[in-house]
């Protein structure tokens, strides 16, 4: 019975023992996880980075506005105009011009002032295309050559970028080298560098210069014809603003 009772006793010590060892053991994700969440020392800067460049391409908005009696004859006036139109443009722009259609109306005229009962008294019908110069400096060559062979209106000219997303990707380089900067000479003065880019966030904008709205002038040159319409193409701003946490 002596024996008996000594082989339980030793039993238990030895579960004892294991159980208490276990206890004490960390598995080893435990200990990894353990490490990743210790404090990271962090800073937040915002960098800016613009770009200014001159306009490489306008675009201008024309057409024909004719009114006549019945809508057939408003309407057939109206593409008789623009045919005119249309040849002028093969003659004045280049292989790497473009124009296309951009709207097409034809609508009633009523008069009013007789006792508030509309009279019906002509048509109007328009044609507006859109004009895209890759020299902008020709604006007003265009606009005067399409108003010489028959263009009554003239929206406005537009002056923009041929390729807007390459010059986006440039200012946000320009901007995520300004944010470095900022951190690097922040961190300097505490005696402490960059490590390491915890997150991004790019927030970028582009602007075009105000377009130009303006009534065709036909005001005489000295010699008697019309005088030449001034454009000037307008200077662009692109900009990128970039939010960027370091660690250091």
């Amino acid at each position: 019975m002596k024996n008996v009772w000594k082989r339980i006793t030793i039993a238990i010590l030895v579960v004892g023992l294991m159980l208490l060892g276990f206890s004490t053991l960390k598995p080893a994700g435990q200990a990894a996880l353990a490490q990743d969440v210790q404090p990271t020392n962090r800073i937040s800067v915002t960098g800016e980075g613009v770009l200014k460049m001159k306009a490489d391409t306008a675009r201008i908005t024309l057409g024909v506005l004719t009114e006549e009696v019945t809508a057939e004859s408003a309407q057939a006036k109206n593409a008789e105009k623009m045919n005119v139109i249309k040849g002028a443009l093969g003659r004045i722009l280049t292989s790497a011009d473009e124009w296309e259609t951009v709207g097409l109306s034809l609508y009633p005229q009523y008069d009013w002032s007789e006792g508030g009962n509309g009279k019906l008294i002509s048509f109007r019908a328009e044609n507006t295309i859109l004009i895209t110069l890759s020299d902008p400096t020709r604006a007003g060559e265009v606009i005067d050559g399409c108003v010489k062979s028959g263009a009554n209106t003239v929206s406005g000219i537009e002056f923009t970028l041929r390729d807007t997303d390459k010059v986006r990707l440039e200012a946000i380089k320009l901007a995520m080298q300004n944010a470095e900067v900022k951190a690097s000479t922040a961190l300097a003065v505490a005696g402490r560098a960059i490590k390491d880019v915890l997150e991004v966030n790019v927030m970028d904008s582009y602007y075009n210069p105000v377009p130009i709205y303006k009534s065709y002038d036909m005001a005489l040159s000295a010699e008697g014809a019309p005088a030449p319409t001034p454009t000037q193409p307008g200077t662009l701003e692109v900009q990128a603003t970039v939010s960027v946490v370091y660690a250091f």
